[in-house]
C-alpha cells in the first residue's frame, strides 16, 4: 500500500454539485476589441468608467440576495451567489493590484483562481446576506481607493504573471468588464 495520499480522491459532501469547466480564454483581448458576448466597450475617460464602475458594483447586492441566487441555470454556469463570491474577489483584486501598480515600479501580480477558489470555498453555499455585505464593503473600498488615484498613477503599469501589461486605467476597465460582463452573465443584459 502506497503512503502517498495525493492520488487518493476525496469524496465530496453529496450535495455539493460538480465544479463548471474552468474558464480558459484569456479575456485582456476585450481591451481592444470590446467583447462581442455582452456587448461591452472600453470606456473612454475615467468619469465614464466610474458611473460604469459604479452602476455594475451597485445591482450585486440584490442580484445575491434574490431568490433562487443560488440555483445554477446549468451544469456549465454559476449560480449568482458564485458570480457574485467571483466579482467580489475581483472587485478587491483590483484594489489590491492598482495598489501594487500605485507604489512599486511595474510589478507581476500573483496568478489568481478564481474556478478553484469557487470550489475550494464552496461560492455556491455562501450566505446571500453576508456576501451582499461583502460586496458592498470591498466596492467602497475599492472606489475610496481609485477616487483619490491621481491622473499620472492611472498611467502608472503592472502585468499578470502570463506577461500580459496593464496601466491602473486598463485595469480597472478589464476588471470592470468583468463586473459588467457577469451582470450579463446573470440576468441576461448589461446593467
Amino acid at each position: 500500500m502506497s503512503d502517498d495520499v495525493s492520488s487518493t480522491p476525496i469524496p465530496r459532501p453529496v450535495d455539493d454539485p460538480e465544479p463548471v469547466p474552468a474558464e480558459t480564454r484569456d479575456w485582456t483581448f476585450v481591451l481592444n476589441t470590446g467583447c462581442p458576448e455582452c456587448g461591452w466597450n472600453q470606456w473612454p475617460d475615467v468619469d465614464s468608467l466610474r458611473e460604469a464602475w459604479d452602476r455594475n458594483v451597485a445591482v450585486w447586492p440584490d442580484l445575491v440576495t434574490a431568490t433562487a441566487s443560488s440555483a445554477r441555470p446549468d451544469d456549465h454556469t454559476w449560480s449568482a451567489l458564485e458570480y457574485g463570491s467571483h466579482v467580489r474577489d475581483m472587485i478587491r483584486l483590483l484594489r489590491i493590484r492598482a495598489s501594487m501598480m500605485v507604489q512599486r515600479h511595474d510589478p507581476e501580480f500573483f496568478n489568481w483562481d478564481g474556478d478553484g477558489a469557487n470550489v475550494v470555498r464552496r461560492d455556491w453555499a455562501t450566505d446571500p446576506q453576508a456576501l451582499a455585505q461583502d460586496l458592498r464593503r470591498a466596492a467602497e473600498e475599492t472606489e475610496a481607493f481609485l477616487d483619490a488615484l491621481t491622473p499620472e498613477q492611472l498611467e502608472r503599469t503592472g502585468r499578470r504573471g502570463d506577461g500580459a501589461p496593464f496601466t491602473v486605467f486598463t485595469l480597472w476597465q478589464y476588471m470592470g468588464h468583468d463586473v459588467e460582463h457577469h451582470v450579463w452573465d446573470v440576468v441576461g443584459k448589461r446593467a
